[in-house]
């Protein structure tokens, strides 16, 4: 089996990574900052939510800690949920299936290999499962919806 934990410094320099996948949505808090600017221009009486507004995204972004959940490339995709120095290459070929999982408290992305281990990712956004279709679309496992 090629898929295995190695050092994060051990990861081959030459990488083409397609897409990363990091904790915070930098965008978004981009884009709550300058909503709060707008606001705090644009009408007196609303310069205390704008100033609100700002100082959350200001305090995500520049603050609270950021890392990557993990890096897509054609040939594998690295997990770094692992600890601060080691992390998981899992080699498209090698995954049997992938699912999922919502829960209330957070979600997990659940990967099963061909020796019937499994990894499983921490994740905070569904946002994953769209660049996992891409690499490895017919090994997802949909879980069908509940009716009430």
């Amino acid at each position: 089996m090629k898929s295995q934990t190695i050092r994060k410094r051990n990861i081959p320099s030459d990488i083409n990574v397609a897409r990363r996948v990091q904790l915070k949505p930098t965008v978004a808090l981009v884009l709550l900052m300058l909503t709060g600017m707008v606001l705090v221009a644009a009408r007196p009486y609303l310069m205390v939510s704008g100033l609100m507004m700002s100082m959350l995204g200001a305090f995500c972004l520049f603050v609270m800690p950021d890392g990557i959940l993990c890096d897509f490339t054609k040939d594998y995709l690295i997990l770094y949920n692992r600890s601060s120095v080691d992390c998981m290459l899992v080699y498209w070929d090698e995954i049997v299936d992938w699912k999922y999982e919502w829960h209330p408290n957070s979600d997990y992305l659940i990967i099963s290999l061909v020796d019937g281990s499994s990894e499983t990712l921490e994740v905070y956004s569904k946002n994953i499962c769209r660049y996992m279709r891409v690499y490895a679309a017919e090994k997802e496992i949909r879980t069908k919806a509940r009716r009430l």
